[in-house]
């Protein structure tokens, strides 16, 4: 029961993380795609005002995930996945040599890429440890009735 508590705590901090960057995205909507325009990848130059949209509304799918019971694994893996993804332009980006403004919006853009890197990857672990826990039916089930009385 303990892991569980510990693995709801996860979840928590996931919903909390990608409902501030996802509204932060969408309240500073010129802004994040502005700065995307000045990432070293031609891809995200071109695809800024798309990846303006789609970015939040992805973050705000995983939290909705997160939320409901049914889908607590999916968003799990979405949120490994996304990520993972954020790991591999925050090491880009490091690998770069250009002091370039982050565009995640809010308090997390005033990091440094190689806090980005740490807290990033702390997030990339605890998600793992979430879905380690998830896997055993039983206490994914315990999990899911946890997670419905918060």
């Amino acid at each position: 029961m303990k892991n569980e508590k510990i693995t709801i705590g996860i979840i928590a901090l996931l919903i909390v993380l990608f409902s501030y960057t996802s509204v932060s995205k969408v309240l500073e909507y010129e802004k994040f795609v502005f700065q995307l325009r000045l990432s070293p990848w031609g891809i995200l130059k071109q695809m800024a005002a798309w990846i303006g949209v789609a970015l939040p509304l992805l973050e705000a799918g995983i939290v909705i995930a997160l939320l409901y019971s049914k889908t607590i694994r999916l968003g799990l893996w979405a949120s490994l996945g996304l990520l993972a993804s954020f790991e591999i332009y925050i090491i880009v980006m490091l690998l770069s040599g250009l002091n370039l403004p982050c565009t995640c919006g809010g308090f997390i853009s005033h990091m440094t890429w190689t806090q980005h890197l740490w807290f990033n990857g702390l997030f990339i672990v605890l998600t793992g440890l979430a879905i380690l826990q998830t896997k055993n039916d039983r206490a994914n089930k315990n999990i899911k009735k946890g997670f419905s009385r918060v």
